[in-house]
């Protein structure tokens, strides 16, 4: 080999060189960004979690914790709220189990009732925490069910979310809350106490009726109206000869659609982060 090609050869490894520094440069840039966005939380932080007898605990959290890390690098909203409350319900049944040992068949009852218990007995003023949370169980529960009619996650998000007011007035004076109730019921999926939600001064003449888990056929809320009108026959018997029935000019936002289609991973972290350390204030 001339001296000319050793030359050539030397300076092609040098080009090699600084060519894999430049991708290894990059390379960090991109994950140092990466970890910037992906709003890890740190189990370490919580000094509580460190004491040995919640360690297998802490163990379960980490590992959820990193799946919803994955799920966020893979623009997964759905799994990464389904990773998130798996997390969350860790902590609820740990809460459940040291808080209210005398009732711990709590722990088997669902998730929601859980929370409620959390905040009715614990955090009652922090409702802007359980909102958010209710919206994460929500999410999960329809990320983690498949849909019948291959409806995507947004718009079964969005069908779940939905509320619709409808105003009635001039009832009579003799109707009561649970005929209204009765009545209404047939346009969601699933009845209880505050579905249909009744509000208002009867005695007085008016109604609000809120509504969600709407079934299908009745999403458009002019629906609802119209099948009263038509059925007016039958429905003055207990609402009164001379009833109105109307939407409500204002009707309720759609939070869940909105939460999703935000996805605030750092408004989730900060929840978190919370609610970690109010466990903690009980179980230290």
């Amino acid at each position: 080999m001339d001296n000319l090609q050793q030359i050539l050869l030397e300076q092609i490894n040098l080009n090699l060189q600084s060519i894999s520094l430049y991708i290894e440069k990059l390379s960090r840039e991109e994950i140092k960004l990466d970890l910037n966005q992906i709003h890890l939380i740190n189990y370490s932080n919580h000094e509580w979690l460190n004491i040995s007898e919640y360690q297998s605990m802490r163990e379960k959290l980490e590992k959820e914790n990193q799946e919803a890390v994955n799920a966020i690098m893979n623009k997964d909203f759905g799994e990464y709220c389904r990773r998130v409350c798996l997390q969350i319900e860790v902590l609820l049944n740990k809460f459940i189990i040291e808080y209210n040992k005398d009732n711990i068949q709590d722990t088997k009852s669902s998730k929601f009732k859980r929370l409620n218990y959390f905040f009715e007995n614990v955090r009652e003023e922090d409702k802007k925490y359980k909102k958010i949370i209710n919206n994460i169980m929500n999410i999960r529960d329809i990320a983690s069910h498949g849909d019948s009619k291959g409806r995507s996650i947004l718009n079964r998000v969005e069908i779940k979310g939905k509320r619709i007011t409808i105003k009635l007035q001039e009832l009579k004076k003799t109707v009561f809350k649970k005929e209204i109730q009765d009545i209404f019921s047939i346009f969601v999926d699933y009845r209880h106490q505050y579905n249909p939600n009744i509000t208002g001064e009867i005695e007085k003449g008016y109604a609000y009726i809120i509504l969600y888990d709407l079934k299908d056929e009745y999403f458009d809320p002019n629906s609802i109206v119209e099948h009263i009108e038509s059925n007016r026959t039958t429905y003055r018997h207990s609402l009164g000869n001379d009833f109105k029935i109307f939407l409500h000019k204002s009707q309720p936002q759609n939070e869940l659609k909105d939460f999703f289609e935000k996805q605030d991973y750092a408004q989730i972290k900060d929840t978190m982060n919370w609610f970690i350390q109010e466990i903690g204030k009980i179980l230290k």
